[in-house]
């Protein structure tokens, strides 16, 4: 956060010394180019790294303009916009193709300011996924971020033509072609793997139960009371220190406690192991454990069968006799759970934990975590499952 302000400031000196003319034209494009470019390579890549992670937030956003048939193709936009992001970065900061790279940039950053905007004012996302996870900005702010994103941009297009090429052009090229390469190999290894940077809450090292817990000095939550009074014939809004009972005439109509200011939440929320059969909450149980291996499934219908009987022999195999708990994590129904894993591959309990939950703790379906008290020491996608477990269980 604080690097994007720093960011902001620079940016908004140089074009002010640029409008006051304290500066040339091309001084304060140079600055603008060689700042907005990481920028824009920063803002894919981190979410590039997590393909999956941003492909949800796509969702988010269709669902809320009512375009859910999208749905099946935000994972192949993700990685797009992503790509798109970090390439833009890479030839803005290489000065090729200028113009056409700050177009495309211009008709990018208008898309972002509007959704940022409609998020803000209809509360619509909380979250804008501009980082990923990695950082976590307020809606406004995003919009706030955009808008001025959107000035920058409107000044690099303005003053393109004093923008050129920092080295031999064919050189530029031969390495922006080993650039887009890389670009493209990160969220295929990210969606065939795991994410080669984890900015979840539950990466590994992660302490889940110190996680669910707010600290000491939290800010909470505040509301404010609004209280409606008919005076007169006409109904006002009043806040409690107006003492609207006091006034003469006045009469109660209602009275409504607003959110006037969001306080601190704890990291990790929504995290609840249930025993649908028993009504019974396990989480504390389960995260009090020495050692606990969790089969992850967010949707039982949308996950890989072969990956569950590779990784139902591997524990066989390795872990038959230890005193290591194994137990199943879905958001899917018992009924559904049974329908779908064969009686060969449905070798341990099922509990249920919210979807988005489970997306969020591992990118793979299914996928493995290792727990130990609490705590995150190991995940697998169902692709790597260990061959040797002895490392993992002394």
């Amino acid at each position: 956060m604080k690097l994007l302000i720093f960011l902001f400031i620079v940016q908004g000196v140089a074009i002010l010394l640029s409008l006051f003319r304290l500066v040339s034209r091309e001084i304060m494009t140079q600055v603008l180019r060689l700042s907005y470019g990481p920028f824009l390579i920063f803002s894919g890549s981190v979410k590039i790294l997590d393909p999956l992670g941003f492909s949800y937030k796509l969702q988010e956003y269709f669902d809320v303009f009512g375009l859910e048939w999208m749905n099946d193709f935000t994972l192949s936009l993700s990685i797009f916009v992503c790509a798109l992001e970090i390439i833009l970065g890479v030839l803005l900061i290489y000065g090729l193709y200028v113009k056409k790279i700050l177009q495309v940039n211009l008709v990018l950053i208008v898309g972002f300011t509007f959704l940022t905007f409609y998020s803000a004012y209809f509360n619509a996302v909380t979250d804008c996924g501009c980082f990923g996870d990695f950082m976590k900005l307020d809606p406004w702010f995003s919009f706030q971020k955009d808008v001025f994103f959107l000035v920058v941009s409107y000044f690099l297009l303005s003053y393109h033509a004093t923008i050129k090429p920092i080295y031999s052009v064919r050189w530029l090229h031969r390495s922006l072609i080993i650039i887009v390469l890389f670009v493209f190999f990160i969220p295929f290894y990210g969606l065939s793997h795991l994410p080669m940077i984890d900015f979840r809450a539950y990466n590994v090292g992660s302490n889940i139960m110190e996680k669910r817990m707010l600290p000491e000095d939290a800010k909470q939550d505040q509301y404010e009371d609004v209280w409606y009074y008919e005076i007169d014939g006409v109904v006002q809004e009043f806040a409690t220190s107006d003492n609207p009972w006091q006034i003469k005439g006045a009469k109660f109509i209602d009275r409504e406690t607003k959110l006037i200011f969001k306080g601190d939440e704890p990291l990790i929320k929504d995290f609840d192991i249930i025993d649908d059969e028993n009504q019974l909450n396990l989480t504390d149980s389960i995260l009090s454990l020495k050692r606990v291996l969790l089969l992850i499934s967010y949707d039982i219908e949308k996950t890989n069968i072969k990956g569950h009987s590779k990784i139902k022999n591997s524990i066989l195999t390795h872990l038959k006799g230890t005193d290591i708990p194994i137990y199943g994590l879905s958001s899917s129904s018992q009924n559904d759970i049974k329908k779908i894993l064969s009686k060969n591959v449905l070798d341990y309990p099922y509990f249920a934990v919210d979807q988005t939950t489970l997306k969020t703790i591992i990118r793979s379906n299914p996928g493995v975590i290792m727990l130990e008290k609490g705590v995150v020491t190991n995940k697998w996608h169902w692709r790597d499952i260990p061959e040797d477990w002895s490392s993992y269980i002394k």
